[in-house]
């Protein structure tokens, strides 16, 4: 299978119709952090699923629909034309509409197919012929996304599958399983043999005593090698766990420290940024009353509001005076009309005053002052006028001709002001200082804040690529370890134990078999003997061969993953690439030199060769067992190549006969430029992938992808 074209229409960033062309042969897709790049990958995966119907409104382009009008539709597709037995096309779409308080409604998902029958193009289900031409099992070997998913054998079905599927195994399953549940034609010969056997035994009166004895001990023996087998299984199953466990754990080591570092990038920037926009003040509306920058510029205004305030002080002034001189005229007028000044209200003292009005007369002026006259009376008001006095008395304030003192507030303003003239003048200088100051730090800011971006981009990446290991699980990668390392080690030695213990039975279940068949010699059951030991040669003769078949499998296929490795790496040690199958029928990929020791902890890059050289040579099999070869899709597989190294591999790679379509940051200076040196020395197709300006990098609607072939 080769691709031929790939559309993409509104998925994500690809917004509107975007159509690239492929060769069969290296295609390389650059693009910085945040272009496009792993959505375009993502948009492939979708288009691979087979197994259900994925309408999430999370894929659409967000800005086709901010371009949607009320109750507008509109598509989302991915389509592919290929290269299998004839040409192909597969495409894969849904409708998406804007209801009327802006929710997005998907609807309409459709997988077509369609293939060509001599001149006619007749249609198909997409998922049927996909599955037809690129079986799902074959499409998890050749879509990677980041190194640490290179490893195929991180499934642990992926050994049987392969063998199973590109070697000659299968040839041997109608004959030889080796399973009690599902057995073969020799599995179930031999054991109706033994059956027919053990029952001709039985019948022979002759040596019956020892038949028993011999098959009592017989019985006693495949119990316990039944035992034994089961408890074998359960250890080696253990020991196989913790090992995923504990090797899961190393090949997530790198990005535990990578995440590590990251976040302690993070916690440095986010600080620095927090430090630096502390100093940032741009509460300019605030500046413009607390600060008087209102006044900048404004010195006219300012010689206005100081002639209105001596004007306002003038008239102040003057009234005050003419209330002062009227309050005067009002007291004078009151001693001119009375023409005396009364006594105070305490003379005479109440004790004489009410003495006085008993005995009706005036002891101030001699005088008779009976009950009812105009003396008395005097008398009388007198001792009110005293006693009233004597009250409390409620004050009566007077209120002010200017209750409040804002004429003195806007002199001192202006005093102010006149003594600051200079100082406010300046104003100028010192906004423009300030604003300076401000877009400087926040420039600083928005850097920090791009690499802030940076690192989270990685940061996600690190957790995409390692097998959904949250970030808290590859943080607190090691605290399990010393526990899998004691269960692992006790399963194995339990394994060591339990197979010594299984090859003693196996020793003595042969000594007794072998009694137990010379007894048979010359009596009535030696013809079921003979019968029963021919089935079981057979049987194991096909448990031999299926078991060299499939170390021959191993073999070719660890020749042809070392070829490649040699191919990738230049200048460089690379060792040996071993495939080990495991005791549950898993395998492992390991590194030695040309010693047998194990390199137990190659560096990243060595690994991600090996694990490539690897999935070259299941894509070899594959197209020689198939007679169809299959695409190759890595996302970000180089990220831990030093510079030299990266332009090494992606040389090499550029000569290898197979399709691999390759998406990087590679070929991008610092600054994000294209480095066309390098680009030059490549032989194959490169598409440039970059986010279209202008953009609002605080608003996903305005960003689109484009790609530009740069390289035919």
């Amino acid at each position: 299978m080769i691709i031929k074209e790939i559309t993409i229409e509104n998925f994500r960033s690809y917004y509107g119709i975007n159509t690239i062309k492929f060769n069969d042969g290296l295609m390389i897709f650059i693009g910085d952090n945040g272009d496009g790049k792993t959505t375009f990958f993502e948009a492939l995966e979708w288009l691979f699923d087979t197994s259900r119907q994925n309408m999430d409104s999370r894929l659409i382009s967000e800005k086709k629909i901010s371009e949607l009008i009320e109750f507008e539709s509109e598509i989302i597709s991915v389509s592919m034309t290929f290269e299998h037995d004839g040409e192909k096309i597969i495409e894969k779409s849904f409708a998406f509409t804007k209801s009327a308080n802006n929710e997005i409604k998907t609807s309409d998902f459709q997988f077509k197919g369609f293939e060509n029958e001599g001149s006619e193009r007749l249609p198909i289900q997409g998922g049927r012929l996909l599955d037809r031409c690129f079986e799902a099992a074959i499409r998890k070997y050749c879509l990677f996304k980041g190194e640490e998913n290179l490893n195929v054998f991180n499934n642990p079905d992926a050994l049987n599958y392969l063998i199973e599927t590109f070697s000659n195994i299968r040839q041997f399953e109608p004959y030889y399983t080796g399973e009690d549940n599902n057995q073969g034609f020799t599995d179930f010969a031999e054991y109706q043999s033994r059956k027919a056997f053990e029952k001709a035994m039985k019948s022979d009166k002759q040596n019956s005593q020892q038949e028993k004895e011999i098959s009592s001990k017989l019985d006693s023996l495949r119990r316990k090698q039944s035992d034994i087998k089961q408890r074998l299984r359960s250890n080696r199953e253990n020991a196989t766990n913790y090992s995923t466990k504990l090797n899961k754990i190393e090949n997530s080591k790198e990005a535990s420290e990578l995440l590590r570092d990251i976040n302690d990038r993070l916690k440095s920037f986010n600080d620095k940024k927090n430090q630096i926009e502390k100093h940032i003040n741009e509460d300019y509306s605030i500046n413009l009353l607390d600060d008087m920058w209102i006044l900048c510029g404004f010195s006219n205004v300012f010689e206005e509001f100081q002639q209105k305030v001596s004007t306002f002080s003038k008239t102040k002034r003057k009234l005050e005076r003419e209330e002062d001189k009227l309050k005067g005229k009002q007291e004078l007028a009151k001693e001119i009309a009375e023409g005396i000044i009364p006594l105070s209200p305490n003379v005479p003292d109440k004790i004489s005053m009410l003495e006085m009005i008993k005995d009706e007369f005036c002891k101030v002026c001699g005088r008779e002052a009976e009950e009812g006259s105009e003396a008395y009376k005097f008398m009388v008001n007198k001792l009110d006028d005293l006693i009233k006095s004597q009250q409390p008395i409620e004050k009566n304030e007077e209120k002010p001709l200017f209750p409040n003192n804002f004429l003195k507030e806007l002199e001192q303003k202006s005093n102010n002001l006149e003594y600051n003239q200079n100082e406010i003048n300046s104003l100028i200088n010192t906004i423009r200082d300030t604003i300076e100051f401000n877009e400087a730090r926040r420039s600083d800011a928005n850097k920090i804040q791009e690499s802030i971006e940076i690192e989270e981009e990685n940061k996600k990446k690190i957790l995409s690529q390692n097998d959904g290991l949250t970030e808290e699980q590859l943080q607190n990668a090691y605290e399990n370890i010393k526990n899998w390392w004691d269960y692992r080690s006790q399963a194995e030695k339990q394994v060591v134990l339990l197979e010594k213990e299984e090859n003693e039975i196996e020793k003595e279940l042969e000594k007794y078999q072998e009694q137990y068949n010379n007894l048979a010699k010359g009596s009535v059951a030696d013809t079921s003997r003979k019968i029963h030991s021919a089935l079981e040669k057979i049987k194991n003769a096909f448990k031999n061969a299926k078991d060299k078949n499939t170390l021959d499998f191993l073999k070719h296929l660890e020749d042809k993953a070392n070829q490649y490795l040699v191919r990738l790496n230049v200048d460089g040690f690379y060792g040996i690439i071993r495939i080990i199958k495991t005791p549950d029928g898993s395998a492992r990929i390991a590194l030695q030199d040309k010693n047998d020791t194990l390199i137990s902890s190659p560096n990243q890059a060595l690994k991600t060769t090996m694990f490539m050289s690897v999935l070259f040579a299941v894509s070899d099999l594959t197209a020689l067992k198939r007679e169809n070869d299959y695409p190759l899709l890595f996302d970000a597989p180089t990220s831990s190549f030093s510079p030299q190294k990266e332009s090494d591999f992606f040389n090499i790679i550029s000569d290898i006969n197979k399709q691999c379509i390759i998406f990087t940051k590679s070929f991008l200076t610092e600054s994000g430029v294209l480095d066309n040196k390098k680009i030059e020395a490549l032989n194959c197709t490169i598409y440039r992938i970059e986010k279209q300006r202008p953009f609002n990098n605080l608003d996903i609607s305005t960003i689109q992808t484009k790609l530009t072939l740069i390289k035919d």
